[in-house]
């Protein structure tokens, strides 16, 4: 698992690079208004979502405390999720298909990252986190239906 740990950022980045040039566009960015719009949306939506993240997490760390502040309290993973939003946006801006594929073939390895991430947290704070993880969602906020 530490060589999914070690090659997966590089191997996604280096992917997402590489699927832009299968764009057809003229331009640098989309044509397409709502496309930029929502693009530049989703990247301010990334952005924010990991200042918050990382903000939370080192707070957390400084105590020695599992973090279920900010974005925590409802999702485990906010900067892979906040990575995954911000990749989103910049499909939508330089918008090629092939970028999509990309984000859709790197998921499961992004799932598999934070899986052995949880099973390390739960090593360290027992309990607690598995109450945490019945409280939140992994990436996206869990709906609580009543």
């Amino acid at each position: 698992m530490q060589l999914l740990t070690k090659v997966l950022r590089p191997a996604f980045g280096l992917a997402l690079f590489l699927s832009q040039f299968t764009a057809t566009r003229d331009t640098l960015f989309t044509e397409s208004g709502v496309l930029l719009g929502l693009g530049v949306v989703l990247i301010g939506a990334g952005v924010g979502l990991w200042v918050s993240a990382s903000r939370h997490l080192q707070r957390a760390k400084n105590q020695d405390i599992l973090v279920q502040t900010g974005p925590y309290q409802v999702i485990r993973h906010p900067i892979y999720a906040s990575i995954y939003l911000f990749s989103l946006g910049l499909g939508f801006l330089f918008f090629a298909w092939a970028w999509f594929g990309v984000l859709l073939v790197f998921a499961p390895l992004w799932v598999m990252e934070c899986r052995a991430e949880e099973r390390e947290v739960e090593r360290i704070h027992g309990a607690a986190y598995r109450a945490y993880q019945q409280r939140t969602g992994m990436f996206f906020p869990k709906v609580q239906l009543k």
